[in-house]
């Protein structure tokens, strides 16, 4: 079957939430894109996360499992979805089911029609601090790693680390492999190498939910910083 839409999602012990995130993107492409496929990355789980996604392909050939003993990192998960992804339009959504999916559509579109390169989801294009439904720690950790962005890398989107992005599968053969990053900070990196390369990117408000149980702790925002700036060194 040719695949025109290629769906990644990036898993580390996702057994409580991948059950439902897959029925939820499956019913999504089922009533509105056939040619899809979703490439489940079960990236060093040590729970029943890889089980249940095997449990998915057998029944659907559209769900493909790749997974790995060791951690990748969410990034090299990415990365290696995108690497196997045979879509025209490729892209990765996290495994909280937390953006509104019918947005996918308008996504897709502006790929398809050649407008953009890459289009990304947002929580925060056109709203304020305090209208963004997230802990008040992890939104002020998220507006200081936005402003990082801004200033090593001139990147002018309000959400780098939105967790739906989609591009055009030419746009990552030309900038895909060799990545500096493997973690959180991978969106950073990705959309860097984007506006290097000269590609078109645009920011889509995404109504989203915040989900308990992400996987991201504060911890992670020191080594984010060390990496990323192994990239401008």
């Amino acid at each position: 079957m040719d695949v025109s839409y290629s769906l990644v999602i990036p898993s580390y012990n996702e057994e409580g939430r991948i059950g439902d995130a897959l029925k939820s993107y499956i019913k999504y492409f089922e009533s509105t894109y056939q040619d899809y496929e979703i490439i489940v990355v079960c990236d060093g789980c040590h729970d029943s996360t890889e089980d249940i996604v095997k449990n998915f392909s057998v029944k659907n050939s559209n769900i493909l499992c790749v997974a790995y003993s060791d951690r990748l990192g969410k990034g090299g998960a990415i990365q290696t979805g995108l690497n196997v992804a045979k879509g025209r339009v490729i892209g990765f959504i996290d495994a909280d089911d937390a953006f509104e999916l019918q947005y996918l559509k308008e996504f897709f579109d502006l790929l398809e029609d050649g407008q953009y390169d890459c289009v990304i989801a947002s929580k925060w294009k056109g709203k304020h601090f305090w209208s963004v439904k997230e802990p008040l720690v992890r939104k002020t950790a998220g507006r200081v790693w936005n402003l990082l962005s801004r200033i090593l890398f001139s990147l002018n989107f309000h959400d780098t680390q939105g967790g739906m992005k989609f591009l055009r599968k030419k746009a990552w053969d030309d900038i895909g492999g060799g990545f500096e990053t493997s973690g959180f900070e991978f969106d950073v990196e990705l959309l860097w190498r984007l506006k290097k390369h000269k590609f078109k990117v645009f920011e889509i408000y995404v109504p989203s939910k915040h989900r308990e149980g992400s996987t991201f702790n504060l911890k992670n925002s020191l080594d984010m910083f060390i990496h990323i700036l192994k990239i401008r060194l």
